[in-house]
């Protein structure tokens, strides 16, 4: 371990130097996208450097295993990761169980702000592991952490980057330790992705008070977190998303991360990617490659709207975007090839803030029968009914209705209501050998 120290503090201290900045750090590319790629992200035969006399590629085999596991305070009753990341609402989070274990069932694995973290929660605690890692991005290449006091995060000149990682870039490195910033930094992005300053638990009384239909799912489908994410990643996941399940939907998003995004690291003999730029998706080339992945007539919304999103100024459009009212936002949205309300609704719910956004798609249609019995027969959305039952929900549950809808559609959802029948079978007198057929 001390070597990795040793070699992960060198290559801070050499992280803006010229013999690292010229560096071709990915195997897809003549050029890495960001010169900055903190050590987790660089291929090993990239380098043949020496510090020290420590080649390089021994500090990379040393770094490329999880940190120690860190903590932050947060009951068991305010979060809930399974239904949380594996819901729909992501697709980049899978159950982790490391090599040689059968265990760790409660362990999930996945990628958010460049970062591979390997989460988990006891009682009162959220616990991380820091797998791999890419420093923060800098278009203008400028290490903030050498001029802190001319860093104005608040200023229109700020780092755009803030758009999707929802943090301003930090000011300093760790120092001692085998993260590239300190704690405090990672543990901002987790209260943020997770909204951890909502106290949910109080949430869930006002919504089980608003309707029975809520009170009958609460107690199997408790702490569901609304999580806040990437707009760029959440925007182009819901593309992807349009007449999909959740696990083609993930291993679309997994072709577009690999065909187009970054490596950050390898770990356990999987390769992780952080989600790819605008400006990569939105390549005359892209829709081609993507119908011969399989992605169909959503190859073509993918490169359009980035092209469009690109021409309409990047990640400033994006910034732009979070600052619109919820209507204002959705009819930008509307403006894009491939985005229709209920995909607009799921970005303005996920990514934008706007909380009382109601996505309706088949699922959504059929819980709402619960509060409005003239759908009994209806079996289509029409755009009359689209909105007629989004503001059914908005009326019931108020301006965080879209969090409510969320934990109800999980609840809805097949893996989750089977997982919980089986668990009520445990103890019934069935053979163990129909209950394993359910789930």
């Amino acid at each position: 371990m001390k070597l990795a120290r040793c070699c992960n503090s060198i290559f801070k201290a050499a992280l803006h130097t010229n013999s690292v900045n010229d560096i071709q750090c990915s195997a897809r590319s003549n050029k890495c996208q960001n010169k900055r790629n903190h050590l987790f992200g660089i291929e090993s035969n990239d380098f043949s450097t020496k510090y020290c006399g420590i080649e390089i590629q021994t500090a990379v085999s040393i770094m490329s295993v999880a940190t120690k596991w860190r903590s932050l305070l947060c009951d068991f009753n305010q979060l809930q990761l399974k239904a949380t990341l594996l819901g729909g609402q992501s697709f980049r989070w899978k159950n982790h169980k490391s090599l040689g274990s059968d265990q760790n069932e409660n362990e999930f694995i996945g990628v958010f702000a460049n970062i591979v973290w390997i989460l988990r929660q006891t009682e009162q605690e959220l616990q991380y592991r820091i797998v791999g890692e890419q420093s923060y991005p800098n278009g203008a290449n400028k290490d903030v952490t050498k001029s802190p006091s001319v860093y104005e995060p608040n200023t229109a000149v700020s780092n755009l980057a803030q758009v999707r990682l929802k943090v301003v870039e930090p000011v300093e490195y760790a120092t001692g330790g085998d993260l590239l910033y300190p704690a405090s930094y990672y543990e901002q992005l987790l209260r943020i992705y997770f909204r951890l300053d909502v106290d949910l638990e109080q949430h869930y009384q006002q919504w089980i008070k608003c309707h029975e239909h809520f009170a009958n799912s609460a107690t199997k489908f408790y702490a569901v977190r609304q999580l806040d994410q990437d707009p760029v990643e959440n925007l182009f996941c819901f593309i992807c998303s349009q007449n999909n399940h959740i696990a083609r939907i993930s291993d679309m998003v997994e072709k577009l991360c690999r065909n187009y995004g970054e490596k950050i690291c390898e770990y356990e003999g999987t390769c992780y990617y952080n989600f790819p730029s605008v400006a990569a998706l939105a390549d005359a080339s892209v829709e081609a490659k993507l119908r011969e992945l399989g992605f169909g007539y959503r190859a073509k919304y993918i490169q359009r709207s980035a092209d469009k999103i690109l021409h309409l100024g990047d990640l400033d459009w994006f910034r732009q975007l979070c600052q619109l009212d919820y209507k204002a936002a959705h009819k930008e949205l509307l403006s894009l090839p491939g985005i229709g309300p209920k995909v607009a609704d799921c970005i303005c719910l996920m990514s934008l803030g706007h909380l009382q956004a109601i996505p309706v798609d088949t699922h959504v249609f059929q819980l709402a029968k619960h509060y409005l019995p003239s759908l009994a027969k209806s079996q289509n959305v029409t755009d009359r009914q689209y909105v007629t039952v989004a503001d059914k929900f908005r009326e019931i549950y108020g301006e965080y209705a879209g969090w409510a809808q969320t934990v109800l559609f999980c609840s809805d959802l097949r893996q989750f209501r089977q997982r919980t029948d089986s668990d009520v079978q445990e103890n019934s007198d069935k053979p163990r050998k129909k209950q394993k057929k359910k789930v």
